[in-house]
C-alpha cells in the first residue's frame, strides 16, 4: 500500500471513531436532561389522584412524622440521642492509606440539611433547612 492509502484509511477509521463518540455523547447529553429530584415532598390529591405540592400543614405533619421515624431508627441502630451519649462512641480508626483518625457517631441534633433550589434563570440557590433545629448562638465577632 501507498502511503496515500494508508492516510485514507486512517481518516476513514478516525471518521468513524467521531461518529460514534459524537452519537454516544449525545446519548448520555439525552440521559442526563432527564430531570432527577432528591427529597421532594409530594401529595396526593384526594379527588384526581394526581401528585401535587403539599400544603404547609402536610408538610408539618411529614417532619413530625420523619422526626419520629428517625427516633425509632436512632433507638434501633444505636445513634446517640445526646452529646453525652455521642462522646461514649469514640473510637480510633486506620484508614486504608495508613492514616490514623478518631471517629465519633453524631446525634441527629448535631446533623444538618440543606436545600438547593433552582431560578427559573438557571442559577442555583444553596440554603440551610433546619427548620427543627434551634438556631446557633450567634459568635462573637472577631476584632484584631
Amino acid at each position: 500500500m501507498t502511503s496515500r492509502t494508508l492516510a485514507q484509511a486512517l481518516g476513514l477509521v478516525l471518521t468513524g471513531m467521531l461518529t460514534v463518540a459524537t452519537a454516544a455523547q449525545a446519548a448520555e447529553t439525552q440521559v442526563q436532561a432527564t430531570p432527577r429530584a432528591a427529597g421532594v415532598q409530594v401529595a396526593i390529591d384526594p379527588a384526581t389522584g394526581k401528585l401535587r405540592e403539599p400544603t404547609a400543614a402536610e408538610r408539618a405533619a411529614y417532619s413530625r412524622a420523619f422526626q419520629a421515624r428517625q427516633a425509632r431508627l436512632s433507638a434501633v441502630s444505636g445513634q446517640p440521642l445526646t452529646n453525652a451519649d455521642a462522646k461514649t462512641t469514640l473510637r480510633k480508626v486506620t484508614l486504608s492509606n495508613g492514616v490514623k483518625a478518631t471517629g465519633v457517631r453524631l446525634p441527629q441534633s448535631r446533623m444538618t440539611s440543606l436545600v438547593a433550589t433552582r431560578a427559573a434563570d438557571g442559577t442555583l440557590t444553596i440554603k440551610h433547612d433546619d427548620a427543627a433545629a434551634p438556631a446557633a448562638p450567634q459568635a462573637p465577632e472577631a476584632t484584631r
